[in-house]
């Protein structure tokens, strides 16, 4: 099901309605974790039941039901407290974000269900195309199962206008994921959009132009991608690869350009690694020649910073909002041919393909509306 469709009040709807019909059983109601069943759903279901409940525990997250029929909130992070129970009902929420979700359904669940013959209902928003999407597939041959999908417009909640402009701040494929409930694959290119005539049209550098540097920390294998922004645009003007260390990279970059500003958006290891002889982290290097360092305190998921890649390159709207230099050769090969591997992820086998793209990537990321803005500022650009 498409984001913000509804999920949680049917929910709320279905264990209420459930637990009413049947005195003295018990259902959950199963997030990813404890804390998320609590934001989730813990505020919507007291006000359901407000009329049909005799007591509430804020602690247990624990409704009991004018006949005797309890409604708990768990967290499948804490596997252990949802054993040795008999279960009349379970919904899951968000269940392709959970951790070892096949394990916790058929080893942990599935058995609790089996003395009351109860039932099990999946709710989520598509990952990929990983057990929740096998269980939707199986439910529609399965006896006794059945399969749903509805798109975030169809649950009334968000206005067409919104749906529309997510069209422009994401790529297709995350559009089709989280607006609409596809089982997208995250196979094959990392980066299908990528057209070497409509992305290759990059603006060339002015003596003004203050130099937007992604840089993704290796030692012998230091790659740098530098850009220039027009308007809301990144144009891709450079590309460094092969300095051996942090310090070596920014020498490379003062005798090249020697009076612009930059701006430098890097891997957040930065503030831990030490690619130099003496012992100085990374993120240290950079600021000691006194250039602002834009660098996260964590690195966004790696998905997360694929799908804000694609956004920029095409939009599901047809916007591109980043060009690359056609006379960059290994820049061009590597989104043309980067792939992701069997586990869904870009194929680090190919290291300068992924060292590549990751330098593209973690400055792009400041710069799409799919990142975030949350950064740990260096000195101020010279």
């Amino acid at each position: 099901m498409g984001r913000r469709w509804g999920k949680s009040v049917l929910a709320s709807y279905i264990l209420l309605m459930k637990a009413l019909e049947k005195p003295n059983s018990l259902y959950f109601f199963v997030a990813p974790t404890f804390s998320q069943a609590r934001a989730i759903l813990w505020d919507i279901i007291k006000d359901k039941s407000r009329n049909v409940a005799t007591s509430i525990n804020e602690t247990r997250l624990e409704i009991t039901l004018v006949n005797g029929s309890r409604i708990l909130l768990k967290g499948a992070d804490r596997a252990d407290t949802l054993r040795g129970v008999a279960l009349s009902g379970v919904v899951f929420d968000e269940f392709a974000s959970m951790r070892e979700n096949e394990n916790v359904f058929k080893l942990v669940i599935r058995p609790a269900l089996s003395d009351n013959q109860g039932w099990c209902l999946f709710i989520s928003s598509p990952a990929g195309r990983d057990f929740f999407y096998d269980l939707y597939n199986e439910a529609k041959t399965k006896k006794d199962w059945a399969s749903w999908q509805r798109t975030t417009l169809d649950g009334g909640n968000v206005p067409h206008e919104e749906i529309e402009m997510a069209k422009h701040d994401l790529d297709e494929r995350s559009f089709q994921q989280e607006y609409l409930g596809s089982f997208v694959s995250f196979s094959g290119l990392v980066c299908p959009d990528y057209d070497r005539e409509l992305n290759g049209t990059a603006e060339t550098i002015q003596d003004d132009d203050t130099l937007i540097v992604g840089v993704d920390f290796n030692v012998n294998k230091m790659p740098a991608a530098i850009f220039i922004k027009r308007r809301s645009e990144l144009h891709l003007v450079d590309a460094l690869f092969g300095s051996f260390n942090t310090t070596e990279m920014m020498e490379a970059l003062e005798i090249k350009y020697p009076n612009h500003k930059k701006i430098f958006h890097t891997d957040a290891t930065g503030t831990a690694n030490k690619s130099s002889a003496g012992g100085t982290t990374d993120i240290k290097i950079i600021e000691d020649y006194h250039y602002q360092v834009m660098n996260l305190t964590k690195n966004p998921n790696i998905i997360d910073r694929v799908n804000a890649f694609n956004s920029m390159i095409k939009a599901t709207d047809g916007t591109r909002r980043v060009f690359i230099n056609s006379s960059l050769k290994r820049t061009v090969e590597t989104l043309e041919k980067h792939v992701f591997d069997d586990n869904g992820l870009p194929n680090k086998k190919h290291e300068y393909f992924d060292d590549v793209y990751d330098s593209m990537s973690y400055a792009v990321w400041h710069y799409s509306n799919y990142g975030r803005s949350k950064t740990t500022i260096g000195n101020r650009p010279r």
